[in-house]
């Protein structure tokens, strides 16, 4: 009789079996955040006076790398650039070059392709094109590092001047 019951309960507890299922409804908002690191000091790109007369002038730059952090949530069949621009007047004659490295540290997604180099100038231009879904990481060696320098345009309008001007960063959707 104990066999037939343990038996029983058994059969009971192998097919007694029941399927449920509950709804879950997501919710992701779209997300566009920038940062620069390490920090967003202020940094000094500057020219040297030669010290042989029919020599150039030069250019020396102190913190002059920077690294560009993001965070993107995007709406579908959508992606996302990174815009550059200088905001205020640029001396005559000389430029702001920025060379943008590929992604670097931390990081997934769509984090995005770079352009390689470029002269800043009061449009906006992409520096980071095609980003989708991605982080890039926090702080400094994250991201994409971007590396300012000198350039001089046109040597005849060089003129003796002090000069000081905003780098703006946007990002926009395509």
């Amino acid at each position: 009789m104990r066999k037939i019951l343990f038996l029983l309960l058994i059969s009971n507890f192998a097919f007694g079996q029941a399927t449920l299922s509950v709804g879950v409804n997501f919710t992701l908002p779209s997300v566009s955040l920038l940062d620069i690191a390490p920090d967003r000091s202020t940094f000094t790109l500057s020219f040297t006076a030669p010290t042989e007369a029919g020599n150039q002038i030069t250019t020396t730059s102190s913190n002059n790398t920077k690294w560009l952090n993001f965070s993107s949530a995007v709406p579908p069949s959508v992606t996302r650039k990174v815009m550059a621009s200088v905001s205020g007047t640029m001396p005559g004659g000389v430029n702001i070059n920025l060379a943008v490295a590929s992604v670097a540290g931390a990081g997934a997604g769509a984090r995005g392709t770079p352009v390689s180099s470029l002269t800043l100038t009061t449009s906006p231009q992409a520096i980071v094109n095609n980003i989708g879904g991605a982080y890039t990481g926090n702080g400094a060696n994250n991201g994409y590092m971007l590396t300012f320098t000198l350039g001089i345009g046109d040597f005849s309008l060089l003129r003796n001047q002090t000069s000081n001007v905003t780098i703006v960063y946007t990002m926009v959707d395509n």
